[in-house]
Parts: C-alpha cells; structure tokens; sequence
C-alpha cells in the first residue's frame, strides 16, 4: 500500500504527518460543535472566582464560589462531550489502522527518532509520537483558530 511505504521510507515525517491531520481535524470538531462564546464566558468567570478565592478568608463564601466553579465545570464538560462523543469511533478506527501500518512496516520506537535509542518496548513508540505531535499541534491549532 502507498500509505505503508511512505511510513518506512519515513517513520518520523508519516507520523508527524498523521499528528498534524488527524488533530486538526479534531481541533476543527471542536470548533464548530463547541459554542465558543459561551465556552468563553465561562473560562474568565471561572479565572475571576479563581482570583476571588485567592483573598478569601470567609468560609461560607468560599463554598459558594467553589460550587459555583463546580457548576461551571459541569456546564463545559456537557459541552464537550458532544465532539468527544461524535469523534470517538472515529479515532479508534484511526489508531486501530495506524497500529496496523506502523506494525506492518516494522516501526518500533518512533520516539527515538531513528536514533536506535528504544524508550519503551517494540510496537508502542508510534502511539507515543502521535501524542507528542498531537499535544504540540493541539496548542498551534487551537491558537491558530482561537478554540476556547
């Protein structure tokens, strides 16, 4: 298969590759599902009651800005779960075929960078690699297309 041997004539560059558009594609998801305003508004109310508790010396109004953080924190994490939901499958069918083109072409540590240095035992560097380039390109695409 094509994908295959670009994935041995270059483990590294594939698996950057790989990161780059799979994670976008994510970043993209959660642009577009995620009401991004309202994501907003709740990130800086939860850093002003972050820097309200900081001074506080009242227990009773330090439970009640704790539970109004807790009720923050609820409301975001019911509005990412729709893209968490939606690209679930998706992503397992992505790993499943990477661990499957990774393995056939006799990839082992991706993390080594060619380096013959193994981090961890044969077979897993690659799912290693697309978590660093994906954490990375994560940060770059989210700045890039201001995803809350």
């Amino acid at each position: 298969m094509l994908f295959q041997e670009f994935v041995k004539a270059s483990p590294l560059l594939s698996m950057i590759i790989f990161s780059a558009i799979i994670t976008f594609l994510l970043t993209l998801t959660y642009k577009f599902l995620i009401k991004q305003d309202k994501m907003k508004e709740m990130k800086e109310r939860t850093k002003q009651l972050q820097e309200k508790m900081k001074g506080e010396k009242d227990s009773a109004k330090l439970m009640e800005a704790q539970k109004e953080m807790m009720q923050l924190s609820m409301e975001q994490m019911k509005l990412s779960f729709k893209p968490m939901l939606i690209t679930f499958l998706p992503l397992i069918l992505i790993f499943a075929w990477l661990r499957a083109v990774y393995a056939y072409a006799g990839v082992g540590d991706l993390i080594s960078w060619g380096l013959n240095i193994p981090l961890i035992g044969t077979g897993a560097g690659w799912l290693l690699s697309y978590i660093l380039f994906s954490l990375i390109f994560n940060l770059l695409f989210r700045k890039i297309l201001n995803v809350q």
